[in-house]
């Protein structure tokens, strides 16, 4: 008797074939970033195929955000990005995660781009971030005075965008892209958790003076990672104070 595993043959697709092929031709840099690929047919004809063909492979490579194609134009080379594909997926990938898988995966990654920030960003990227914060800051004491859900919004994306500034300032593109992935599931943590912060705020059961984020800016200007990381803690770690005094 043969011991040996069926092994199926799989059917490579002509489609499958050509968007691969040019992937490899632009991965080795045959055309820029910016350049227009040859027309439909001329790449047909190169492959043996019809223009159909052509046409699905390069639905792919638009959907995979390596190329763009314009209507009456042609098709041209796009620079990549993660952020533009993750932007799209986002919303499947940010169903409702708990506070703990939330807070790991945010000290994690939040933590070593301050880490990169500190020997990295400029004097221009710091003061960009400090008018990132002045903007949270003003967005977060109009929310105190009226707790509205309009307030909310505007203050959830300040608070979005100074860490996002904090990624961005890393210099290391790969995190900066993979915020995007996870602002929507920090922005659902965010829009549950600051109403009711806000509420044990004004029956004096939490303070927070400082703001954590003057903390994280203060010690992202000290090039304390220590200073950091506790910031990080206080902020991310707020649901348990709030599960406690419930």
């Amino acid at each position: 008797m043969n011991d040996k595993k069926s092994m199926k043959i799989t059917h490579i697709s002509a489609v499958e074939q050509v968007c691969e092929s040019l992937k490899q031709s632009i991965l080795a840099d045959e055309w820029q970033i910016g350049e227009k690929l040859p027309s439909e047919s001329s790449l047909a004809e190169l492959y043996g195929v019809n223009r159909l063909t052509v046409r699905m492979a390069l639905q792919k490579l638009n959907t995979l955000g390596v190329v763009e194609t314009k209507v009456g134009e042609g098709t041209y080379i796009k620079k990549f990005s993660l952020g533009d594909l993750f932007y799209d997926i986002s919303d499947f990938f940010s169903s409702k995660k708990p506070f703990d898988e939330i807070y790991s995966l945010r000290m994690l990654i939040e933590v070593e781009c301050c880490r990169l920030a500190m020997i990295h960003a400029t004097n221009h990227d710091l003061k960009n971030l400090k008018k990132q914060l002045d903007r949270y800051l003003a967005a977060r004491e109009c929310f105190q005075q009226t707790a509205t859900e309009d307030l909310l919004q505007i203050l959830v994306e300040e608070d979005l965008l100074f860490h996002y500034h904090i990624f961005r300032i890393s210099h290391n593109t790969v995190y900066a892209d993979l915020f995007l992935l996870i602002k929507n599931i920090i922005r659902q943590y965010l829009l549950e958790i600051i109403p009711r912060k806000n509420n044990l705020w004004i029956e004096k059961k939490y303070s927070e003076d400082p703001d954590n984020h003057v903390t994280i800016y203060k010690a992202l200007l000290d090039k304390d990672l220590e200073a950091c990381k506790q910031a990080y803690n206080e902020a991310l770690s707020i649901n348990l104070v709030m599960e406690d005094s419930e």
